[in-house]
């Protein structure tokens, strides 16, 4: 998953990013925290976080807002393995919210778009792709506004937030961004479309197939049938269960190019072949996108979505969600939430970067590549070492006057500071190049009691067990 910065009463966290729920808790004592008198729990697939609900002073993505509640989650109360996590779903999934029964109690992105009326109500993401696994994917978000490389997706087809099954009354049920693929909107590596059924029930239309979107998978998660079409007439291609990565994958053989293409309101997204066909090692390579089965047991509403597109889809597609009416308080006048999609992929290019890489008998692995080009360019080093040292003493000559300059910025102008930079987090989370198990291992916010109140579950259909 990617993380990014936070901050709150001055203190500076790294908080992981999650389009699947929409609290923010930490595990750190925040220094003048208001304690809110009610505590909160919010049980996900792979454990529970509990706590004290507090309020401090939030600045997240060039803005501050005063009193922003969060829980505070005790060492002995956090199974889950984070330290800090961010909710950027929908607002009315916020447990935190409902216990508190006040706009106060909001979550981060409704305060930020409540107290900037003139900022337009929607956040987006673009995903990048790193040549070498031992860096960082690179990535951005922004909040309130759009990349200025990518100002085009703002053209793009405002494609309707669904709510599966739920009317926008219980609309607090879900947890994703999602929305509708085109009919049989998948075209597979034969140049032909897919045919595709959903198994939302009472979907708003049945022919088309709901998808949520997801910065928290790795490997998307696609109907087994689906999977099987992209991948099954690959010569050398078989299913298995890959212990290394916890599920099953069709594996394939590494040097065949894979072609994909998504159409989403008549537009297409093609896929990067080096994100249909991943290198797991040096010679072997699976797809990346992942089959999956329901677990469908009796239930009152039955799966939510058909698929859920991680990051090897994002990486081929800048997201935007608006949040429209989403927001808490928003007028009937307000419009209905929405997401657009900008292609960031040339299929030209992508083949022949595919073929670069894969098909010219170097190592797969892009770290394999960097130990080779620099072996070959080593006797070069002695030509202009000189250089690298007058260079390295003019960036610290920089870093030093731009330290200078973020000592004298005053916080309080942080506003619309543009996009922020987020990365995969550290080594105790999942790292960007691990697959999520089964699409099991995201962090699914879920409750077991079928009495519940239904502003309260937070269970999903990709759920082992799933009930509503």
């Amino acid at each position: 998953m990617y993380s990014a910065d936070i901050t709150l009463n001055g203190e500076t966290f790294q908080a992981m990013i999650d389009t699947g729920s929409s609290d923010l808790w930490v595990i750190y004592n925040i220094p003048g925290a208001k304690d809110q008198g009610f505590n909160s729990t919010l049980i996900y697939d792979g454990g529970q976080v509990s706590g004290t609900v507090q309020a401090a002073t939030l600045e997240f993505a060039g803005y501050e807002v005063p009193d922003q509640f969060f829980m505070l989650v005790p060492e002995a109360n956090n199974s889950v393995g984070l330290d800090v996590l961010i909710g950027l779903g929908p607002g009315q999934g916020s447990m935190i919210r409902f216990l508190g029964n006040s706009s106060a109690a909001d979550p981060p992105l409704d305060r930020i778009f409540r107290q900037n009326t003139s900022t337009p109500n929607y956040l987006s993401v673009l995903l990048g792709r790193s040549d070498d696994p031992e860096e960082p994917y690179p990535g951005e978000l922004t909040v309130g506004e759009v990349l200025s490389n990518y100002t085009g997706i703002l053209n793009q087809p405002k494609l309707d937030v669904t709510i599966g099954n739920f009317t926008m009354d219980s609309v607090h049920l879900g947890q994703h961004w999602q929305t509708l693929l085109d009919q049989n909107g998948i075209i597979g590596p034969d140049g032909e479309t897919i045919p595709i059924k959903t198994v939302v029930n009472n979907s708003i239309d049945p022919n088309k197939a709901t998808v949520a979107f997801d910065t928290g998978y790795t490997y998307p998660q696609i109907p087994e049938y689906v999977a099987e079409a992209i991948y099954g007439k690959v010569n050398g291609s078989s299913l298995q269960n890959v212990t290394e990565l916890g599920g099953t994958f069709w594996v394939v053989p590494c040097d065949e190019e894979i072609n994909a293409t998504f159409i989403f309101g008549g537009v297409h997204y093609p896929i990067h072949p080096l994100d249909l066909n991943f290198a797991v090692r040096d010679d072997f390579c699976v797809g990346a996108f992942q089959p999956f089965s329901y677990v469908v047991e009796e239930s009152i509403t039955g799966p939510l979505y058909d698929m859920m597109l991680g990051m090897a889809f994002l990486r081929n597609a800048y997201l935007l969600v608006d949040l429209g009416d989403f927001v808490d308080g928003s007028n009937r006048t307000t419009a209905p939430p929405y997401i657009q999609l900008l292609s960031v992929t040339n299929a030209t290019q992508a083949s022949e970067e595919f073929a670069q890489q894969r098909k010219n008998g170097t190592s797969l692995l892009a770290n394999d590549l960097l130990r080779k080009t620099t072996k070959s360019t080593g006797k070069k080093i002695a030509a202009w070492i000189i250089g690298v040292i007058v260079v390295c003493v003019v960036i610290g000559l920089l870093l030093l006057g731009l330290c200078c300059m973020c000592l004298c910025r005053r916080r309080n102008n942080r506003n619309n500071a543009g996009p922020q930079q987020i990365w995969p987090v550290s080594q105790s989370y999942r790292s960007i190049s691990d697959p999520t198990p089964q699409g099991a291992d995201e962090m699914h916010l879920v409750h077991n009691d079928p009495v519940y109140n239904p502003e309260q579950t937070y269970r999903t259909a990709w759920d082992p067990n799933y009930k509503a």
